[in-house]
């Protein structure tokens, strides 16, 4: 069994605070109950915490001496009355050894475990419960120095974490294959959603990463579409499954569109051919030492050149990129971090400015690409009516677009192929695979209709 990196994480984090002395302490999540009920919501575990501990249980603690490098477990402690409902827990040198932890005490010893340590300062982060610590030591608590220093840590994946993303996506990419294959007529959205859960549960993984899109048609034009109630009904139609797992606290998000039948129409052909051009010269380009914001109008370019060659666009590409006409049919950064969380921590050091340009504005990351860093790669084309009536307002953008042609691929209603990768030192590797070429993606369908 390997065991979590968690002194790892937690020197990782103490660098980057810059401080030579104090308490890193932070109080995981607890149980929340329904309003007027007893029914339980679904425990999710802190991200940040998890990331220093490694813990998916509620109630839970943890500790960092910086200057001695002791790294300390409180446990939750279970009544024999409560072992009746919840099952009785491992001991205290159990969850000790199980986390990587140099000490595990029980959540009631906090204050005096702590106190005893004679902290100069206590670390924690703005929302972090305290009360736990005692009179004397909330005295000493700084809520505003640690949160960056914890996010820039996050931000650089080690082994044990990209090995982790890795399974995740190995997981949930066998899923998008199994639904591929078995997507056919007269289904509904929500079969597609309920089977990809039941795939990557029965795998390992806990729980899905976010929420799965299984958008039909028309619906792929809303980003974040969760109804997924609709028939599909029409196989000249695509459908647009966003859909990740969570292994180990760490999340997958991969997304595919194929066809409900057995070939792309003609308009979804080109669509999508334009997508994958977008996605495989992006991802092909991502190295480190450039800038994230590069990869995305690197990817509007490649959009530019597709959209012009089937006369939905107007003009010279430079022009069409001046006047940021992609970001009326990619309205979305190119993609984000990944990690424990889906848009994972650190895109915008502090002191980043947003881009306020269309599309642009939408960046979930603007810096510097560097090794071990993993993002999601997940250009799109959509044809989103309300953000096409803004476009068609501005003249100087309504003049690069030829609205007769965007009505003739209207019905597309969106594309999105996305792959998540980790920067190496000298490129990029994908971590997803899982078909998306045309000619697999058609020879898969066929089998569907046998």
């Amino acid at each position: 069994m390997t065991i979590y990196p968690t002194k790892r994480h937690f020197v990782k984090t103490a660098k980057n605070l810059s401080v030579t002395s104090g308490i890193i302490y932070l109080k995981g999540g607890e149980i929340i109950i329904h309003p007027d009920s007893d029914t339980e919501y679904d425990f999710h575990q802190d991200s940040n915490f998890y990331y220093l501990s490694g813990v998916r249980e509620p109630g839970f603690s943890v500790a960092y001496d910086i200057s001695t490098d002791t790294s300390i477990l409180f446990v939750n402690h279970v009544s024999v009355d409560e072992s009746v409902w919840v099952g009785v827990p491992p001991s205290l040198e159990e969850y000790r050894l199980a986390h990587g932890f140099d000490e595990a005490h029980y959540s009631y010893d906090i204050e005096t475990v702590l106190t005893a340590l004679k902290p100069p300062v206590v670390y924690t982060l703005p929302y972090c419960k305290t009360e736990q610590l005692g009179m004397v030591l909330e005295l000493a608590v700084d809520r505003e120095q640690l949160l960056e220093p914890l996010h820039e840590a996050r931000v650089f994946k080690d082994a044990f974490e990209i090995d982790i993303i890795r399974r995740a996506n190995r997981i949930s990419g066998e899923a998008h294959l199994s639904l591929m294959k078995e997507t056919r007529l007269g289904m509904n959205e929500s079969e597609l959603r309920g089977r990809f859960v039941g795939l990557t549960l029965a795998q390992g993984c806990i729980y899905e990463a976010y929420g799965t899109i299984a958008a039909r048609g028309r619906n792929a034009a809303t980003l974040h579409y969760t109804k997924n109630n609709q028939q599909l009904d029409n196989d000249s139609e695509m459908v647009l499954v966003d859909a990740g797992g969570t292994f180990e606290n760490y999340a997958s998000d991969i997304t595919r569109t194929w066809p409900i039948g057995p070939k792309f129409s003609p308009e979804c052909r080109d669509i999508y051919q334009i997508v994958l051009d977008m996605q495989r010269i992006t991802i092909d380009a991502c190295a480190p030492h450039k800038q994230w914001e590069d990869m995305h109008l690197l990817s509007n370019r490649v959009a530019a050149e597709g959209l012009l060659k089937l006369g939905i666009l107007k003009g010279s590409v430079d022009d069409i990129m001046k006047h940021d006409v992609i970001g009326y049919f990619m309205p979305h950064g190119i993609g984000h971090f990944l990690g424990i969380d889906t848009h994972d921590v650190g895109g915008y050091p502090k002191g980043t400015k947003r881009i306020d340009r269309p599309g642009l504005r939408y960046l979930r990351v603007r810096r510097e690409m560097l090794p071990n860093m993993v993002f999601t790669v997940e250009p799109g084309i959509y044809f989103v009516d309300g953000i096409l009536a803004t476009a068609k307002a501005d003249t100087k953008v309504a003049e690069h677009i030829d609205f007769e042609i965007v009505a003739k691929y209207r019905k597309v209603g969106g594309v999105r192929i996305e792959d998540n990768i980790v920067i190496t030192k000298d490129g990029c590797e994908n971590l997803t695979n899982c078909p998306k070429g045309i000619s697999e993606l058609e020879a898969i369908r066929s089998v569907a209709y046998k």
